[in-house]
């Protein structure tokens, strides 16, 4: 819910705007779905942290314009003031990685280039956000902190990018050592016959 009265300091927004400037701005690191985002507004309306307006629209039907009240400032400032919790991730590549010996090094090698395409484009967006969103936002008080939060994106999905690389690198070197040792093992076979 606090991201939702977070993005409101901005300005007023429907619960389409909240959804969208949630995929454009902290999507890589804080997802909510329409499904969520519709009844927080109506328990943020209910506590008295937003306001809701209804617009009229034209050849469209209306929409609700949710606020932040002064209460709900407050409340966000009492979150931000409260240490974050550390997570423990799940990363479910990294425990695939983990008991890779089981299977193919070419499965663990497919799952690890297809990371490393998708983390690429990731990094490309974070950068064309830095670069056209934030920028065009300077007269925002919030856009310092915006720039931040996507510099830690950024610097997450490079490394991200190096490991990827270098784990490919080493998997394929056990590929090759066990594809060299099959090639000897039938070798043997056959000589045997």
């Amino acid at each position: 819910m606090e991201v939702l009265l977070g993005l409101l300091t901005i300005e007023p927004m429907s619960g389409y705007d909240l959804g969208q400037n949630i995929r454009t701005s902290v999507g890589y690191m804080w997802n909510e779905s329409y499904g969520q985002i519709y009844p927080n507004l109506k328990k943020l309306a209910v506590e008295g942290l937003v306001t809701a307006k209804r617009e009229r629209q034209e050849d469209k039907p209306d929409k609700r314009v949710y606020s932040i009240t002064q209460q709900g400032r407050d409340h966000l400032a009492a979150w931000l003031k409260v240490a974050p919790q550390p997570e423990i991730p799940r990363n479910e590549l990294l425990l695939k990685l983990f008991f890779g010996a089981q299977i193919s090094p070419e499965i663990s090698i497919q799952h690890v280039e297809r990371m490393v395409e998708r983390e690429r484009v990731f990094l490309r967006e974070f950068k064309r956000i830095e670069l056209e969103e934030i920028s065009k936002s300077a007269q925002y008080p919030d856009a310092p902190y915006w720039k931040m939060a996507a510099r830690f994106g950024q610097l997450e999905l490079e490394a991200h990018q190096r490991w990827g690389e270098e784990t490919l690198d080493e998997l394929r070197k056990i590929a090759k050592k066990q594809r060299k040792h099959e090639g000897k093992r039938k070798e043997k076979g056959h000589a045997g016959k």
